[in-house]
């Protein structure tokens, strides 16, 4: 058993050097790096060339042909059991690997892991390190959350994905939405795509993308793309304050799978409810007293308008249908 860990490089030097040596450092799992250049400069090349202490695979390319094409050259030269798609300007700890593949072994349907990371929200407090925040989260060793899509800068994901839907979508030129197209794609196969709670990565964000003098033009692309594709991610609310246990059963199956799809739900509760676990589900809890209030001020204000509300009561309905020329939401009810 081995994981080939595909790495695509254009040029900064510096990050890349970083990343290769915590691979080194923190890596007990059998693992190959694939490194991709894409024609970076004589410097990156020639520490590409010279990597030493661990399995290397390096792939040139005399011209930049883009994150998704270097990945998919990597794929096709990987016959790893695992492939772990890694960007440059990543920094992995202590166990990050072998935590992740772990996961992926909890369930057949888990086909794509991602590690906890800045990417997901999981950031050290100020003054902290990276080593120790790491450390800290090994309490969730075990743990996993399931994602609406996985992301690319570290995208654990199992062979037989890879040969059921193959590789990413070079349509996306030199990327943004691939790892969400390519999540959608697996989803639709039935896996799952999750986050491994106690494998921590470190993400310096977009650095490559910053050099990309079309970064929003591409990124618009590809998002009409995507959309055209799979249709545009809604953002729906339950507000549970008239219920019985089948209407929840019922709402649990529908968030699932709209989350699952890549969509957004939002719970607004005044009791103490447990509600599916996963990345695009997100809980507001309201005190019962003044909780039409409360909850009405939360759904106006909110910036990232609501598509549809689903209510179970007469009076709630009313309001919100009088108040929709400011929150823009259809009312429904649940």
């Amino acid at each position: 058993m081995r994981c080939d860990i595909i790495i695509p490089v254009w040029n900064n030097l510096r990050f890349t050097v970083d990343c290769v040596n915590s691979i080194r450092e923190h890596t007990t799992y059998p693992f190959r790096l694939i490194m991709v250049d894409n024609a970076s400069n004589d410097e990156t090349r020639k520490y590409l060339e010279d990597i030493k202490g661990v399995q290397v695979l390096l792939i040139r390319n005399e011209e930049n042909l883009g994150f998704v094409k270097a990945v998919n050259q990597g794929i096709t030269a990987s016959d790893g059991s695992y492939v772990c798609v890694l960007n440059n300007d990543t920094i992995v700890t202590d166990g990050w690997l072998e935590e992740m593949i772990t996961i992926a072994g909890l369930e057949k349907e888990i086909g794509i892991v991602n590690p906890s990371s800045n990417n997901l929200g999981q950031r050290p407090a100020p003054g902290e390190s990276i080593t120790l925040y790491a450390e800290r989260l090994k309490k969730e060793s075990g743990k996993f959350v399931e994602l609406g899509a996985a992301i690319g800068f570290c995208m654990l994901i199992k062979r037989e994905i890879l040969a059921r839907i193959g590789g990413l979508d070079e349509i996306y030129g030199m990327g943004n939405f691939e790892d969400t197209d390519f999540s959608r794609r697996a989803v639709k196969e039935g896996y799952k795509c999750v986050m491994a709670c106690g494998a921590y990565v470190y993400h310096r964000e977009n650095s490559s993308f910053n050099m990309v003098k079309t970064f929003n033009e591409d990124f618009n692309r590809n998002r009409e793309i995507y959309e055209f594709r799979w249709g545009k991610p809604k953002r729906l609310a339950y507000v549970l304050d008239s219920y019985d246990d089948n209407i929840l059963k019922r709402l649990e199956a529908d968030s699932i799978k709209l989350a699952r799809g890549g969509s957004w739900v939002w719970y607004f509760l005044k009791d103490d409810l447990e509600v599916p676990r996963h990345s695009n589900i997100k809980v507001v809890e309201l005190p019962e007293k003044y909780f039409y209030l409360k909850t009405i001020f939360r759904i106006l204000k909110k910036k990232k308008k609501f598509d549809e509300i689903f209510v179970g009561s007469e009076r709630l309905f009313n309001v919100l249908e009088r108040m929709s020329f400011i929150h823009k939401a259809k009312i429904s009810y649940y």
